[in-house]
């Protein structure tokens, strides 16, 4: 179980070098590294950064729905 964390963790480092570029999807990047992350630490007993991880799941939700709408990107 221990490559789910190796596995989001790289995710959310892609998922940076993407946003760094300006590239739409960084967010959903993110969004699979950060929901890997939160499984991974549940799964270790890791609650409190578990939470963070969905967490920031959800500001990525975000993110990507303010950026879709200020570029007008259809999916």
């Amino acid at each position: 179980m221990h490559y789910l964390g190796w596995i989001g963790m790289a995710l959310v480092l892609f998922g940076y070098f993407l946003n760094a570029q300006k590239i739409m999807s960084s967010w959903l990047v993110w969004i699979a590294g950060n929901l890997i992350v939160g499984v991974y630490c549940l799964s270790i007993d890791a609650l409190p950064t578990a939470l963070m991880s969905f967490s920031i799941m959800i500001m990525n939700i975000y993110g990507f729905f303010s950026w879709k709408k200020e570029k007008k990107i259809s999916l």
